[in-house]
């Protein structure tokens, strides 16, 4: 059974169900891309965000990952690594073998914006199936 907290955090993340892929951008029903997703959670919800978790993906781009271990110390600003998921963590990911991809995990589901094609938004997939595709290299809950 989720957190008060948790059980909050996939609530608002439901909202963002929809929402265009957008590098770059966190606006709920207009754009995001991954980070834009937590962040914009992050700020629905009065959560911290702190300045470190924006700026290590602020230069950001498809073809130019930020370093994992940059991006490990931005999240460790927010967040506390966790070893199981539960409802409104934020996973993670494994994309193309780096770790670059968040999710927010839902139980069976994750909410997550990937990939920029056509028609491409922010929905909600099985936690199983993706994770074959995109790996969880480790969980982050709010602090």
């Amino acid at each position: 059974m989720p957190s008060i907290r948790g059980a909050a955090i996939v609530t608002e993340a439901r909202e963002w169900l929809g929402t265009p892929f957008v590098w770059g951008q966190s606006a709920k029903g207009r754009g995001c891309d991954c980070k834009g997703l937590v962040q914009g959670v992050a700020r629905e919800l009065g959560l911290p965000e702190a300045d470190t978790f924006y700026a290590t993906f602020s230069s950001y781009r498809p073809d130019k990952p930020v370093p994992v271990s940059l991006l490990k110390e931005g999240m460790a600003a927010v967040f506390d690594q966790v070893s199981e998921p539960e409802p409104g963590d934020v996973l993670l990911l494994k994309y193309r073998g780096s770790a670059q991809h968040l999710g927010i995990y839902c139980g069976d589901t994750v909410i997550h914006a990937q990939g920029a094609g056509f028609k491409t938004k922010v929905k909600e997939t099985n936690f199983a199936a993706l994770t074959k595709l995109c790996p969880v290299d480790s969980i982050w809950r709010w602090k």
